[in-house]
């Protein structure tokens, strides 16, 4: 708590800066205003002094990705692994990152953290439907030092729609096999000083397996209010709603090889669903002051509650494989039960940054930034049992077993400036976190068996510098190194505490649009991480098992380039290809897995994408995307092997957990076709678009996670966009 007044009076002392400073100088045009709590990037991305991808919703409307995780198919550096057919059980990572639940990637949604708990347990269940995205922002290596925690290898920044100087309403309507069925309304305008944003997006469709369904609707609106010429107000609210048909109840090789999208008649898999209700609010005051001071606070709240229900059959003998055994089959209203897997998470916090800048008289210029944050984290996490034949749901949850209680109180300040002399930018600063994190089974009358709380406190000091050379200003060049790092997850069930991970993370890399009809970003980069965290591919009494695994590095190169026609030729239409490829090298560098592959971590991923479009608004493009094969285990198993909870290898005489198999072994690569094509139609303002994913049915595993999963089948979609202005 000390550690924690000490952050808090750093802030303090920021503030009483900002209010002495402000007046003194005259303001400074041309150096670049970008401390606004929402945004992760300067007004001119091209200022950024390191890797950047920006995916806008006029690539959306071109491509037609089907979900946000095939979106970043285009974007170098990140890769993702489903869980689902629409990527709502989030799998995102950037560079040596694992992808398995974003747990490894800062997201923000107009830089508020969406992570369930950062501090805590910073799964992501939740991103925002793409359709009310005015783009996503992926910083690749850099940033450490105003964005944290999560910090390591990227930040994704999600910058939802703003208000429209004239009325502008948008609709889509989408539909397709495997009962695909998007939806999404918009309406946008401003009157007088306010501007208003009112969105809703649903999406349904069927899943992986035969008895998947999913589904969401997505609610937002926000109100910016302009208090005069140096003041803004803006309030912005999200509520989140999901009801699915899904489990994590894999299935074994044997079972893969005979039936591998059949789950029905398992052990009663088809009343196994997730729900998930999330809302989020954000208050943001912006101020303009005289001589080059601007500043912005946030006060933001979040509250997700992600409930699962499983039916809970028991172990099943491996010789009877690809037959199983329930030891309770499950018969509504009769036999066999169902548990609970029930998490609530609730943050809240407040952020000020503040920022100066000014023009000495040698010519140099100044952008000094500093801020500081403070936030709590809340999850309660419990176990709960129906009775003989209940089926357990959102509304009726079971008779409580286990009642766990994870706090966390953390802050955090930086300060950084950006020196700008002649063709150079130097951006130094630093940011210092403190968290506290607490653990403990309660008990009460109806459950007996508390634990005493057990508590932890660390501080972290991440330096960073980056250097950003402008001389060729179609061809900048920049470098970057920075200490990032990933707070311990509170969640496991190993020994609490754990140490958190930190790295130093370095970069080069070049932006170029010198060549006509070519743009380039290329970046090779090298992060070494200590007390890696690593999730193992099977759980202690109902619990995932996060540990710390031993020092590891990560080195590679991003590539992202994309070659235009129309400059050549100056016809109406463009001939396109683009290609986004990322090659990773991620190995242990200490103890007995000295060389192994980091779990979750491929060589090769990417795109590459060929197209045509033309002044009338016709598009159409084909794109193979690739993933490499990754291993799921810290050994490095190659062949799919079982293995039970405490990671000894199954023999065919042995048991396995039927609800939550341990499959070890390496999920081979694929490649996936899709294809795209927008049309205008004659005389209206409709766009027709057709959409094809996974067009070659290829059958593919996703991941091992509670056995073999497979991706999704060939889906094509047919849908129409209006838009009235």
């Amino acid at each position: 708590m000390m550690g924690l007044c000490r952050v808090a009076a750093m802030a303090a002392l920021a503030v009483g800066l900002a209010g002495t400073s402000a007046a003194q100088e005259p303001d400074a045009p041309g150096i670049a205003v970008w401390v606004d709590v929402e945004e992760v990037l300067p007004p001119d991305a091209a200022d950024t002094p390191g890797a950047l991808t920006m995916f806008t919703d006029a690539d959306r409307q071109a491509l037609r990705p089907s979900t946000l995780h095939d979106a970043f198919a285009f974007t170098p550096g990140v890769r993702t692994i489903d869980d689902d057919v629409l990527g709502r059980r989030s799998g995102i990572a950037v560079r040596g990152a694992p992808a398995r639940r974003s747990r490894k990637t800062l997201l923000l949604e107009d830089g508020t953290l969406i992570n369930a708990s950062t501090y805590l347990d910073p799964s992501a269940h939740y991103t925002p439907p793409l359709e009310r995205l005015e783009r996503v922002d992926v910083l690749k290596g850099t940033g450490h030092i105003v964005n944290g925690p999560l910090n390591n290898h990227g930040i994704i920044n999600f910058r939802n729609k703003q208000a429209t100087a004239q009325p502008e309403t948008t609709f889509e309507l989408g539909a397709g096999n495997l009962g695909t069925f998007t939806r999404h309304l918009m309406h946008r305008r401003t009157a007088g000083p306010v501007g208003v944003v009112l969105s809703y997006t649903g999406a349904n469709a069927e899943g992986a397996f035969d008895v998947e369904a999913h589904r969401f609707d997505d609610l937002f609106g926000s109100v910016d209010w302009r208090l005069g010429p140096r003041q803004q107000l803006s309030l912005s609210t999200t509520v989140f709603r999901e009801r699915s048909h899904y489990d994590e109840s894999n299935l074994t090789p044997e079972e893969f090889a005979v039936a591998p999208r059949t789950k029905r008649g398992r052990f009663g898999q088809e009343f196994n669903t997730i729900a998930v209700d999330y809302r989020k609010a954000n208050l943001v005051h912006r101020y303009r002051g005289p001589a080059g001071f601007v500043a912005s606070t946030r006060l933001f709240v979040t509250d997700m509650d992600r409930p699962r229900f499983t039916v809970d059959p028991g172990e099943s003998p491996r010789a009877l494989l690809p037959a199983v055994s329930p030891e309770d089959a499950f018969v509504r209203g009769a036999s066999g039960t169902m548990v609970s897997r029930d998490r609530h998470y609730r943050t809240a916090g407040v952020e000020h940054r503040m920022e100066r800048a000014w023009r000495a008289a040698d010519g140099r210029g100044h952008a000094l930034q500093w801020g500081a944050r403070v936030e709590a984290h809340r999850l309660d996490d419990r176990r709960s049992i129906g009775g003989a034949g209940e089926v357990l749901d959102a509304s009726t949850r079971g008779v409580p077993v286990r009642d766990e209680a994870y706090r966390s109180a953390a802050a955090s300040a930086f300060v950084q400036d950006a020196l700008h002399r002649q063709d150079w930018v130097v951006t130094a600063g630093l940011r210092v976190e403190h968290y506290t994190q607490s653990k403990q089974r309660r008990s009460s009358r109806d459950l007996p068996g508390g634990e005493a709380r057990e508590t932890d406190a660390n501080t972290l000091v991440l330096p960073s510098v980056g250097v950003l050379y402008t001389r060729w200003r179609q061809t900048p060049l920049f470098a970057n190194l920075g200490r990032g790092y990933t707070p311990a997850f509170a969640r496991t069930a190993a020994e609490f505490p754990l140490e958190p991970e930190t790295g130093v993370n370095a970069q080069l890399g070049v932006r170029s649009t010198a060549l006509r009809g070519v743009s380039l970003e290329a970046a090779v980069f090298h992060n070494w991480i200590r007390d890696t965290v690593i999730q193992l591919p099977f759980t202690i009494d109902n619990q995932n098992l996060f540990l710390n695994s031993e020092h590891s590095r990560s080195a590679g190169i991003d590539l992202g380039t994309r070659v235009n026609s129309a400059p050549f030729t100056n016809a109406a239409h463009n001939l396109f290809g683009q290609v986004a490829w990322t090659y990773t090298h991620a190995t242990f560098t200490d103890g007995i897995i000295a060389g192994r592959w980091v779990p979750e971590v491929p060589r090769h991923s990417g795109s590459a994408t060929v197209g045509i479009e033309h002044a009338s608004g016709l598009r159409a493009s084909l794109t193979l995307s690739y993933l490499g094969g990754f291993f799921t285990d810290p050994a490095n198993t190659v062949a799919f092997t079982a293995a039970d909870e405490d990671g000894e290898l199954l023999g065919p005489d042995d048991a396995f957990d039927l609800r939550e198999p341990v499959i070890l072994g390496r999920v081979p690569s694929r490649a996936l076709l899709s294809a795209t094509l927008n049309t205008p139609l004659p005389g209206s303002r409709w766009t027709l678009w057709v959409h094809g994913r996974n067009l070659a049915n290829r059958l593919y595993i996703t991941d091992l996670a509670n056995g073999l999963r497979p991706g999704a089948a060939r889906t094509v979609s047919v849908g129409v966009r209006l838009m009235l202005r």
